[in-house]
This record gives structure tokens, C-alpha cells and sequence, in this order.
């Protein structure tokens, strides 16, 4: 935790350092009318794990990760996309030894950004999203073998948020934003399970930097 936190701070100085650097007017302009971004998280890690990975679509604890991008229709608008496909028929058996794992996960969410004035490297913004998510995998038993039963989990999902991306380079920005939604989750962990209804109205945070690049 230590070395998470020393290198999250050298990380803001350097790009707190380099601002001070002149640069020829427009080097760092920020997104206009037509400008896709594409987005993903870091984490600083000096344990050598992984410091990359892409971006949550919805509630945190849905654990569906997918492919943010971002699509500026002036330079004070944007609408936001998040998304994933993911199926998988592994011909893994189950405990009987007939039926093949199989699992699909479909998510997506759209939003809106207002950004806000900011500064020559700062762009803040605020805005609104919904989601909708639908999992269904082989349910496992806590040796991890497959059951008969099949997992299904439907999410829908509602938050307001709040952030900033600060340009570190030409088309590259590092980020932070905070949230408050409403998610509404209903799942079911096989055939003969009742079905167990959350609902969960709370604030948030991006637990690790958003990393960001302009087309």
C-alpha cells in the first residue's frame, strides 16, 4: 500500500512539474466537436502486477469490466458508451460429466457529459448514465466445480457524477471521478434458488486513474 501511494504521488509530480513546461500555443487543446476518446483504468503498481485494466460498466460489484469511449459533439458536450459482449463455451464438464460450461455477459451504458471551463490542461465536467446488465454462467461450488444449475444476474442501474481529466501530454490525460447512483440487482445462484433482489442507493469513487487518449 505503501509504494501504491509513494508512486501515485511521484505520478502527479511529474505531470504537476511538466505543466510548468512552455509548450507552443495548442499543444495540449482539449476535445472539440467530433473527438472520440477511448478510455481505460490504471493503478500504479511497483509489486509488478498488473497496472491496466479497462473500465467498470455499471456498479462496481457487478464486476463487469468493458470498453469505455467517449464521443464529443462540441467542446462543452459528450455522450459516453460502455460496453461488453462476453461468451464463452469452454467444453469444460460439469460434476455429471455432460453438460459443457458456457457463459454470457452482456452490458452497456450511455451517458452525459457537461464540461465545464477548466483551465489550458484540466477539463472538468459533470453529467448522468444509466445501465443495464444480464450474466448468466454455471453455477460452482465452493471447490470451484461446475453444477448443474445455471447463475443468472440482471442489473439495472442509474448515477450522477462528477470528474476531471487532466492532459499529461498532447491527447493523453489522466483522471478522477466520483459518483452517486441507484442500482437495482436481481440474481438467482441456480434452478431451485429463490431469487434475491438488492437495492442500493450510495456514492462512489474511481478507485484507480482513468487513462485516456484522443482520436
Amino acid at each position: 500500500m505503501k509504494k501504491i501511494i509513494l508512486s501515485t504521488v511521484a505520478l502527479f509530480a511529474f505531470g504537476i512539474a511538466s505543466a510548468q513546461i512552455k509548450t507552443d500555443a495548442g499543444t495540449f487543446a482539449k476535445p472539440a466537436a467530433g473527438t472520440w476518446i477511448v478510455e481505460a483504468t490504471m493503478t500504479p503498481d511497483l509489486t509488478g502486477g498488473g497496472i491496466f485494466k479497462l473500465s467498470n460498466v455499471g456498479s462496481s460489484d457487478w464486476g463487469i469490466l468493458g470498453v469505455k469511449a467517449r464521443k464529443f459533439s462540441s467542446d462543452k458536450s459528450a455522450l459516453r458508451f460502455a460496453g461488453n459482449l462476453h461468451v464463452v463455451s469452454s467444453g469444460e464438464k460439469n460434476v455429471n460429466g455432460d453438460n459443457a460450461a458456457a457463459e454470457f455477459t452482456v452490458a452497456a451504458s450511455v451517458g452525459v457529459e457537461k464540461h465545464m471551463a477548466g483551465a489550458e490542461r484540466l477539463s472538468t465536467y459533470w453529467g448522468y448514465e444509466g445501465t443495464l446488465a444480464y450474466m448468466n454462467e454455471n453455477a460452482r461450488d465452493a471447490a470451484g466445480n461446475i453444477l448443474d444449475d445455471k447463475s443468472t444476474k440482471i442489473g439495472v442501474g442509474a448515477n450522477v457524477f462528477t470528474g476531471f481529466d487532466y492532459y499529461i501530454m498532447p491527447k493523453i490525460y489522466l483522471g478522477a471521478e466520483v459518483s452517486y447512483g441507484l442500482a437495482l440487482t436481481s440474481s438467482k445462484a441456480g434452478e431451485d434458488a429463490d431469487n434475491v433482489t438488492k437495492i442500493e442507493l450510495s456514492p462512489s469513487i474511481t478507485p484507480s486513474f482513468r487513462i485516456g487518449w484522443q482520436f
